[in-house]
């Protein structure tokens, strides 16, 4: 029951919608990233762990080797400068004669030319005891040393031996391990006859070098000699495991052999490490986004909460209602439409006031103009009539005219009708003023053909051509040119005369709502310029263009309509 009653809140509250979204969709790439990254990381650490185990074992190796072979290397020579008895005679301890000291001081002097910088000592060593070094030694403790002991009890028979010790057989003893060399001479007569070479290089810095190993990589170091003897080992007890991670290299010059192992548990230590802070920062990311995901949500689902109320108040009709931005985001720009939507509402609802209020006041005057029409045809009629029969055929003719104007100005059949119909009544009322004024007066039309048969609002031509003979021309006189053309699917109608022009001052209010004022004028520009709007939108309608002196140019944009489309439109507009 729980369980649902929760997963009702859930599907009813956007905010937990939103704070559970935010979790999770932080969550997945968190943990794919964090494992990746894990994964990659380790994968590079243990690489390059590997990589400097195995370098550090080879420049071991390489040390080891070094030094092993300039050992030999001195053996060699002074195996090769004592088998040559032109170079050297050491039949006695002691020199006996001039020759005898030159021969012991060039023999000491070729030992110590063989010394190196880590070099402890060279010594040429008889079976009696005596040896011949430029470093004091101390034979009875020579004897003692197990290398030595070993050596002549056991191993007497090899070629040479080679290990890692401390050396206790010198007058002043120091702690600094070497690397010795026994060598049995080949020489068998003399004083040299059964004496041996022993070489000792100091080996601080080998093992410098293997207990930064030992550190460094948590290790345990092996190092044997041909007989798989153990010259060197670890200290501490340690069990092997086939799980430990083991690099070994061999020496060509003396088939030693160094190990290298690892615990398993050691080598991958730094995974572990990786693993475990990758996970503390997973957790501590998921804290910080549970924190920042609650005010985050709650902060987006109360800007979307005051728009839903916004938008209940204006559906029950408070169009003045307005949202506070506090954002820039998505629901910020929601807002602020919202608030524009409101307003172009209002304002649309307004402009349809208006245009309602417009038709009535004309269904009004359309009433008006209505009362009794046939009356004044009837008695304009009678007027013609008499004029006729008395010979005034010019105020005949001035009443034909005139009641073909007020007939057609008194039609309310259709609003729209083709320009051409509209064009015959201009020709009604200037052939009225041709009477009137007389024969003053220029008027001049272009239309291409088709154009003529585009709808206009009827009645919308007359009124422009009355201002012009009552406030362009004097007494009639002037020139008038209508121009139509279509551009885009929309007409031009262009009207321009050469008239006084109209001030720059007073052009703005041509087009404006009329206000209470005495005499006449602007008002049936106003009422045109609506008329187009009324029909086609606020878009269409009438500019103006004038300069004192000069004339004026009306002009009238209108969509293009013929009679068919405008049916069509019609019925579409009925059917919806």
């Amino acid at each position: 029951m729980k369980i649902t009653k929760n997963f009702q809140l859930i599907q009813t509250s956007i905010r937990l919608k939103l704070f559970l979204l935010f979790n999770v969709v932080a969550l997945i790439p968190l943990i794919l990233f964090g494992f990746i990254s894990y994964g990659k990381s380790t994968k590079l650490v243990n690489s390059q762990f590997g990589e400097y185990g195995e370098i550090s074992v080879s420049q071991l190796q390489k040390q080891i080797e070094s030094t092993l072979n300039h050992m030999h290397y001195i053996s060699s020579n002074i195996q090769l400068y004592l088998s040559d008895p032109t170079l050297i005679v050491l039949e006695k301890k002691k020199a006996a004669t001039y020759s005898e000291f030159i021969a012991k001081k060039n023999f000491l002097r070729f030992l110590e030319a063989h010394k190196a910088a880590e070099t402890k000592g060279i010594f040429l060593i008889t079976k009696d005891g005596h040896y011949y070094s430029n470093t004091y030694l101390d034979y009875q403790k020579l004897q003692r040393e197990p290398f030595w002991k070993n050596y002549m009890e056991i191993d007497k028979t090899k070629e040479y031996w080679t290990g890692l010790y401390t050396p206790n057989h010198y007058y002043k003893d120091n702690q600094d391990k070497v690397i010795g060399l026994l060598m049995p001479t080949s020489l068998t007569y003399g004083l040299l006859d059964g004496s041996w070479i022993l070489i000792e290089t100091n080996a601080t810095d080998l093992f410098k070098s293997i207990q930064n190993l030992e550190i460094n990589l948590h290790s345990f170091i092996t190092i044997r000699d041909e007989h798989q003897n153990i010259v060197y080992r670890t200290s501490g007890e340690y069990k092997e495991a086939a799980s430990d991670i083991v690099w070994s290299k061999g020496m060509q010059s003396n088939n030693w052999s160094v190990e290298v192992r690892i615990p398993e548990k050691e080598f991958y230590k730094s995974s572990d490490v990786i693993l475990y802070v990758t996970l503390i920062g997973i957790v501590v990311l998921l804290f910080i986004i549970f924190l920042l995901a609650y005010p985050i949500s709650n902060k987006f689902t109360l800007n979307i909460r005051n728009l839903d109320k916004a938008i209940k108040k204006v559906s029950s009709g408070d169009f003045n209602t307005q949202i506070q931005i506090t954002s820039r985001d998505e629901v910020g720009n929601l807002a602020t439409n919202f608030n524009k939507m409101v307003l172009t509402i209002r304002e649309l609802i307004q402009k349809i006031y208006e245009k309602e209020q417009l038709k009535k006041e004309a269904e009004l005057l359309a009433v008006h103009y209505q009362i009794n029409p046939h009356l004044l045809f009837n008695t304009l009629n009678s007027v013609q009539w008499k004029a006729k029969l008395h010979g005034a055929d010019d105020v005949s003719q001035m009443i034909y005219h005139l009641v073909q104007i007020l007939q057609e100005n008194l039609n309310f059949s259709n609003e729209l009708v083709p320009l051409k119909d509209e064009l015959i009544i201009i020709d009604h009322y200037l052939k009225v003023q041709e009477i009137r004024f007389g024969e003053h007066f220029s008027y001049n039309k272009e239309i291409p053909e088709g154009l003529d048969d585009c709808l206009i609002p009827r009645m919308s031509l007359q009124p422009l051509f009355e201002n012009i003979f009552f406030h362009a021309f004097d007494d009639g006189s002037g020139k008038i040119c209508l121009e139509v053309m279509e551009s885009n699917r929309n007409m031009i109608l262009k009207i321009t005369d050469d008239g006084r022009g109209i001030p720059e001052s007073k052009i703005s209010t041509l087009i404006k709502p009329p206000i209470k004022r005495k005499g006449r004028g602007g008002i049936g520009m106003y009422n045109v310029d609506q008329k187009f709007k009324l029909h086609f939108g606020d878009e269409y309608g009438i500019t103006v263009e004038s300069k004192e002196g000069e004339g004026t140019l009306i002009q009238i944009n209108w969509p293009k309509r013929v009679e068919g489309e405008e049916n069509d439109e019609s019925d579409q507009s009925v059917d919806s």
